[in-house]
């Protein structure tokens, strides 16, 4: 299992994905910028917060357990939940704003929907490979919009939850 290849495939697969007002190509980060700067650009960080690793047939876990190297080995799954944090200030007088901060959820959504699977990570502390299957199937956003001190702005916040399968071969 590798949170950080996971984390990193899915930083690297969103980074610079054109937003729809034309103007902006998204940000993506593991460890998030200062959240109080007020950048022009929407910027995402992407966060683990829960995990479930097992040999469940229903994920494509499978027998008989690895038992030494050269010896057969079997699947386990590891379900990840991974936070997308993605932020945006958009202008209080632009009457597009509030239209253009939902279109670049579904921007990140889409672009998540079609991504090519299976996809093959590698953890860059141990270098053990494991297979993505499922990235983009299972997804969930809120969101939240906020003005900011002077007003001139509004802070949009989208918590976009991905749910995806990592198989082990182990």
């Amino acid at each position: 299992m590798s949170i950080v290849a996971v984390q990193s495939f899915i930083r690297d697969y969103l980074q610079g994905l054109a937003m729809p007002n034309g103007g902006y190509n998204l940000r993506c980060f593991i460890t998030p910028p200062d959240p109080n700067d007020e950048s022009e650009y929407p910027t995402c960080n992407i966060w683990p917060s829960l995990g479930d690793e097992s040999r469940d047939p229903r994920h494509g876990g499978t027998i008989p357990r690895n038992t030494g190297p050269g010896t057969p080995s079997g699947n386990k799954a590891v379900m990840h939940s991974l936070d997308a944090y993605l932020v945006w200030f958009g202008a209080d007088d632009d009457p597009d704003a509030d239209s253009w901060f939902p279109g670049m959820v579904d921007a990140i959504m889409s672009a998540l929907r079609y991504a090519k699977m299976p996809q093959t990570i590698t953890d860059p502390y141990t270098g053990y490979k494991t297979d993505l299957v499922d990235l983009g199937e299972n997804m969930d956003y809120e969101i939240v919009v906020s003005a900011v001190a002077n007003q001139a702005y509004n802070r949009y916040d989208c918590r976009l939850r991905l749910r995806l399968l990592e198989l082990i071969f182990a």
